[in-house]
């Protein structure tokens, strides 16, 4: 740890802005061009148990878009979860090819395509440790906050496993994969041999909720940050989120600031801003009608999002999240889950429409 200490200093009175599609973050000075650090808020006022990601660097993914893995995912979702809760920070390693760096990762990742190896075997094929990845400057970064407890989100062991040994605490927050053609084996093979604890297990039960919260995620579409456009009172809206946030506003020119905003979360986190100073009085009588107003012109003005809600049936929809207790909840029945609960009178509505129209179709 003492070499650390030698290399990485954290600045905390050298930062600068660091505005993204999902919220205002601030980048740190580390002393090590290696390491990043961004955080939402002052870094040194995160208080109890914050959120922390330690991500190591992937440039496939994140610089070019690779398909085939999950890091990218798994950036863009830690930085929605500090935004959404206001705080926590996410430390970025350069740390390649779980540690062995970027040129031995292209030569597994050939191997896996040419022999038809999964990620393991090829790095049993090269001689290769599994994963040599350590995480001492992120440790020596917290101490140097004081700060001894965190929520880390990873699905990996080892890296907890490690903030333990180190004295760090930790509690598990997992991501939530993107599964997709081009990465369904390797987020497998992550789980089954090298002891990552993924959530996978996909609901596809009729008796079983089905669970939805990040637009990018599986069942996105039911997100109020899905990229669906509602044509409402002569305006048109990006997405069900700009309308939402904006009604919580009398005067035109806040509601027109937040339906111009570039992105879902930024309209959300532009209201935030606004609204303690020019918010109407009334917004908890009437927000569930207006975001009933929203849903219902989604829905109904997107055939193939309207196809998708019908396809879940009659099971439970739930957007999971810890971070809302009235519009969400975490999955244990603890939150109100509200707008679970009016995407299913939205369905009932659509259903009874197709029922009609399939009755008409009888008749005549």
């Amino acid at each position: 740890m003492d070499y650390w200490r030698l290399l990485v200093k954290l600045q905390t009175d050298n930062w600068c802005t660091l505005p993204t599609a999902m919220g205002e973050f601030r980048m740190y000075d580390t002393t090590d061009d290696n390491i990043s650090v961004i955080c939402i808020g002052d870094i040194k006022s995160q208080g109890k148990l914050p959120l922390l990601r330690i991500h190591s660097s992937c440039r496939a993914s994140e610089v070019f878009g690779a398909l085939d893995c999950d890091c990218a995912d798994q950036l863009r979702e830690s930085m929605k979860n500090l935004v959404f809760e206001g705080r926590g920070m996410i430390v970025y390693q350069q740390q390649e090819g779980r540690g062995h760096g970027l040129s031995l990762k292209i030569t597994a990742v050939r191997a896996m395509e040419y022999d038809n190896l999964d990620t393991a075997q090829a790095f049993e094929k090269l001689g290769l440790e599994q994963d040599i990845r350590t995480y001492a400057e992120a440790v020596e970064l917290l101490k140097q906050l004081n700060i001894s407890a965190v929520r880390l989100v990873s699905n990996n062991p080892r890296k907890h496993q490690y903030l333990s040994d180190h004295g760090i605490q930790t509690q598990m927050v997992n991501t939530n994969p993107n599964i997709r053609p081009e990465n369904r084996e390797y987020l497998f093979t992550k789980n089954e041999k090298l002891g990552h604890m993924l959530p996978l297990e996909a609901s596809s039960y009729e008796s079983e909720p089905v669970y939805f919260y990040h637009s990018d995620q599986p069942w996105g579409e039911l997100s109020n940050f899905s990229r669906h456009s509602v044509f409402i009172d002569g305006v048109i809206w990006p997405t069900t989120e700009h309308y939402y946030q904006a009604q919580k506003f009398t005067h035109e020119v806040h509601r027109e600031s937040i339906r111009c905003a570039s992105t879902p979360m930024l309209a959300k986190s532009q209201a935030y801003t606004l609204v303690d100073q020019f918010g109407r009085n009334d917004w908890e009588a009437i927000r569930e009608d207006i975001m009933l107003t929203a849903l219902r012109a989604k829905f109904s003005q997107h055939p193939d999002v309207a196809t998708k809600l019908l396809s879940s049936g009659s099971r439970k929809l739930v957007e999971r999240t810890t971070n809302d207790e009235y519009w969400g909840d975490p999955g244990d029945g603890s939150g109100q889950n509200r707008l679970g609960e009016l995407l299913m009178k939205v369905r009932a509505g659509l259903t009874s429409q197709v029922s009609s129209v399939s009755v008409l179709m009888e008749y005549h």
